[in-house]
């Protein structure tokens, strides 16, 4: 059975859909369709070309050629250079995939505690789609039960988050770990990062001294505290022309961490002479990205992207802004989560569309 797998990439490449008037060139989806049909040599130069151009899937793609010996001779020092490329440029399934390599020992010495601190990262920072989380978990799972409670404590008590990069970088050759890489104020420990239950490191370590018990409520505190600073309330107005307010009926509020859907409530709604506005708020945090989708009732979603910091902070009202594009249905929000192109956007935005304006405002 083959524990790497492409599929997913292949769906991602294929749901990309080609600008119109743009100049065409071979694309992800050309290669997966190449694929598909047996060229493997035709597909991995389009993977290669992309690659070349910073493409990270087609790193992992032409990666996995090599792994599986798709198309090329079977190459797992090649297959970890395209991975090791690809993971340079945060892609969550090159990480994965140098934490199989590491754990079966192909093109490097085997080391399951290496790859079992590299599906924990993954599971703990919840690192890629669902389906990348879903087999790094299945991995994590299955070696757990391979590694003894001491090797699991030697990780977590002794490892780094930079120094499993550095080892994956240097390919297995680093001996040791170096100082720069041990356990520091600026580089704790597995163990001491922010991810865990308590009761979790307990049933590891066993009871927690006076002095631990003192710095995870020193701990708690401070993390409350960054929350609270860090927690700020959106406020949105919808500027509908004329009457059109009672062709809509909801709005959608989608970072990369939620979505929300909201009714849009008639004790909101302000007429003017020739508009009417429509307020709301909610609360944000730190966000990759954002958005709020309005769904008329016809079943067309108008999409705004709301532009702010990564680290939300309090600002003045934001220009009146139209929608960057519509969707044909409600469905293609969910892709917004993960910040991916929606297959069935349409760019021509109607004169009469609503605008939206925003500020972020600190309670």
């Amino acid at each position: 059975m083959r524990v790497i797998i492409s599929g997913i990439l292949m769906m991602l490449f294929l749901s990309i859909a080609p600008l119109k008037g743009a100049v065409e060139e071979p694309s992800g989806q050309d290669a997966a369709a190449l694929m598909q049909q047996g060229k493997t040599k035709e597909a991995i130069a389009i993977f290669e070309k992309l690659a070349a151009k910073g493409d990270s899937k087609a790193m992992v793609e032409v990666g996995l050629c090599y792994y599986e010996g798709r198309g090329v001779k079977q190459d797992y020092p090649a297959a970890m250079d395209w991975f090791l490329k690809a993971f340079s440029s945060q892609n969550a399934d090159a990480f994965v995939n140098l934490g199989v390599m590491h754990r079966d020992g192909q093109g490097v010495p085997e080391n399951k505690k290496i790859a079992y601190c590299v599906f924990l990262t993954t599971h703990m920072c919840g690192l890629g789609s669902e389906s990348t989380q879903a087999r790094s978990n299945s991995c994590l799972r299955r070696l757990v039960e391979k590694l003894t409670k001491e090797e699991i404590k030697d990780c977590l008590s002794n490892y780094t988050v930079p120094y499993v990069m550095a080892y994956m970088e240097a390919k297995g050759k680093l001996e040791g770990i170096p100082d720069k890489y041990k356990p520091s104020k600026e580089s704790p420990a597995i163990k001491d990062l922010d991810w865990w239950m308590d009761g979790e490191l307990d049933g590891l370590y066993g009871p927690p001294t006076e002095e631990e018990k003192k710095l995870r409520k020193e701990k708690a505190e401070m993390r409350e505290k960054e929350f609270n600073d860090l927690v700020h309330t959106l406020v949105f107005q919808v500027k509908f022309p004329g009457a059109t307010a009672e062709q809509y009926k909801s709005y959608n509020i989608i970072t990369d961490g939620s979505m929300g859907s909201s009714a849009i409530r008639a004790n909101k709604l302000t007429k003017g002479e020739n508009e009417t506005v429509y307020e709301d708020s909610t609360s944000i945090f730190a966000n990759q990205h954002r958005y709020i989708t309005l769904e008329s009732k016809e079943g067309k979603n108008f999409v705004y992207e709301i532009k702010h910091p990564v680290k939300p902070s309090p600002t003045d009202w934001s220009k009146w802004q139209k929608p960057v594009y519509t969707l044909k249905t409600s469905m293609e929000t969910f892709s917004l989560m993960s910040g991916r192109d929606p297959k069935s956007k349409i760019n021509d935005i109607p004169v009469d569309s609503p605008e939206i304006r925003f500020k972020v405002v600190k309670e």
